[in-house]
């Protein structure tokens, strides 16, 4: 069977709510947003595509707008993101999927000190838009489909700005697909699971304020390894050492070293690998993140050819972000 191109189109609505993870949030995230977005994605059935995450997937542009439902204070979110949506499972006129993605969002409300000051959610108009969902589609004919989904979001400005608590919101939707064409799945042959370790090195990078208005780079080495459990799921784990020239020093630049440790899980589609690292803190400066012993380390990478990785990170302690980098890597 040749390669064919199959393309939707899709109108969703979503509601939800806020997670006010800060007592001084609570009142201002009693709302429930909602939201209105239109998507485009297509999907390429060649043997190639397919091996990009041992299975058939989308990739897709979604505009859409969320109004907190507090003109004032929240205001709306626009957004513009990409996405990446292999199916989990697919049996008669169901199929299951999960998309992941990442984007940009224009927020109309942002914190003031003088005519803003409850929302810390966000503080930069420009901020970043990360979210997963799991989805549900039945088909209705070949052509139309309803689906339900459950999207889990986080916007934040990914440190560039004070006061960056971002916010997370949940959010259950409802919507309708219509496809350009119906197709039959070639069926391809999945390669055999190796029980062999694999390991990593990666390298994130950013930059933060320094309190002067100066930005100042930071940077993330890390490395480790991990096994396969499954056909999309392997474990492990591993050490970094970050280094913030940000932070202020007494005497020496090594005080601004962060070493940790960590164990790690690993959604594993092919090429993508979306891990999510918690990190126990071995040794930091004064005064930075002092109640905090642990954090987590959110990673998105792409592989291309058999060894360089290229990707995302966010490091966040519970529902707060600290800050989004870009990553490197090399897998061995």
């Amino acid at each position: 069977m040749g390669q064919e191109t199959v393309r939707k189109f899709g109108l969703e609505a979503q509601t939800g709510w806020i997670i006010p993870h800060n007592s001084e949030l609570r009142d201002i995230a009693s709302t429930r947003p909602f939201s209105l977005g239109i998507s485009s994605q297509w999907m390429k059935t060649s043997r190639k595509n397919w091996e990009a995450c041992n299975c058939f997937h989308y990739l897709g542009l979604n505009l859409s707008v969320i109004d907190f439902q507090n003109q004032k204070e929240l205001g709306q979110a626009w957004n513009l993101s990409g996405s990446f949506e292999p199916f989990l499972f697919r049996s008669g006129k169901w199929a299951g999927s999960l998309a992941t993605g990442i984007g940009v969002s224009y927020l109309t409300r942002v914190y003031d000190p003088i005519e803003n000051p409850r929302n810390t959610f966000f503080s930069a108009p420009m901020s970043f838009l990360l979210f997963v969902a799991p989805k549900l589609t039945y088909e209705l004919s070949p052509n139309w489909a309803i689906q339900t989904s459950f999207t889990y979001n986080h916007i934040s400005n990914g440190g560039q700005r004070q006061p960056n608590r971002g916010m997370n919101f949940p959010m259950w939707g409802l919507g309708i697909l219509h496809s350009t064409k119906s197709v039959e799945f070639p069926s391809f042959q999945k390669s055999q699971l190796s029980r062999n370790w694999s390991f990593y090195t990666d390298l994130g990078f950013n930059t933060r304020d320094g309190g002067d208005g100066s930005r100042n780079p930071n940077f993330t080495l890390a490395g480790g390894g991990y096994r396969q459990l499954s056909g999309i799921i392997g474990a492990g784990g591993g050490l970094e050492l970050a280094k913030d020239f940000s932070l202020p020093i007494q005497e020496s630049r090594t005080e601004a070293l962060i070493p940790g440790i960590f164990l790690e899980n690993h959604f594993l589609f092919g090429r993508f690998d979306f891990s999510q690292r918690m990190v126990r803190y071995l040794s930091k400066p004064e005064r930075y993140q002092e109640d905090q012993d642990f954090y987590q380390r959110y990673t998105l990478n792409y592989l291309i050819g058999k060894n360089f990785r290229i990707g995302a990170g966010l490091k966040a302690h519970g529902h707060v972000a600290e800050y989004m980098d870009f990553r490197i890597g090399w897998k061995f």
